[in-house]
């Protein structure tokens, strides 16, 4: 098992995951990727910003998706 940890807000990070993908597994290619990553803001509709919202969005819907096609350009 390998472990790569990173931001997945960070979208530029992403080029070094396939890098580090292709590195690291030895052209096995991934079998497995956990998307592990969420948050979550409790809080009253008075007190929910737009900051918020789009934190919530982003880590929670928009890269599970990103970090899933991922993969897809390991080579």
């Amino acid at each position: 098992m390998h472990v790569f940890c990173a931001d997945v807000r960070d979208h530029a990070s992403y080029p070094a995951l396939v890098d580090w993908v292709g590195s690291n597994l030895e052209g096995q290619g991934l079998n497995v990727l956990v998307n592990n990553a969420g948050v979550a803001h409790f809080a009253g509709f008075e007190e929910v910003t737009r900051e918020i919202m789009l934190e919530d969005i982003e880590t929670n819907t928009i890269a599970p998706l990103m970090m899933t096609k991922v993969p897809m350009f390991v080579s």
